[in-house]
């Protein structure tokens, strides 16, 4: 087996992977996304530098995933904050909702404010 290394026994199934080539063989049990272990079998899967991946794994080695909407990005425009990609349009003001990718904001209770909304909303007077 591929992914164990255990013999595999006459008789028992085995689950091939064209993608993968020839010459490789899994347990239906070891047959699995190498980053959160579903089952693949009967499932579509994507090989990928040796591994197996879910269709979700798999576009998350090749795009970033919006933190606001769970999308995939596609645009060549987007922001990193916070630690996690964007799209340009859901990296907002937390109380407004204005756009803050580019600009300046502070971060209250672990959620992004603009400059506006904090000096009018949580800034001591």
């Amino acid at each position: 087996c591929y992914r164990c290394k255990q013999s595999m026994k006459e008789g028992e199934p085995a689950v091939y992977a064209e993608r993968a080539g020839y010459d490789k063989f899994w347990h239906p049990s070891c047959f699995i996304c190498c980053t959160c272990s579903e089952l693949l079998v009967d499932m579509i899967y994507f090989w990928k530098n040796g591994n197996l991946f879910c269709g979700r794994h798999y576009c998350d080695s090749e795009r970033p995933r919006c933190a606001g909407c769970d999308e995939l990005i596609f645009s060549n425009e987007y922001t990193l904050a916070e630690g996690q990609n964007w799209h340009l349009k859901h990296f907002c003001c937390f109380d407004c909702d204005c756009v803050l990718a580019g600009i300046t904001y502070i971060t209250v209770n672990d959620k992004p404010v603009c400059k506006s909304c904090y000096m009018k909303n949580h800034a001591a007077v």
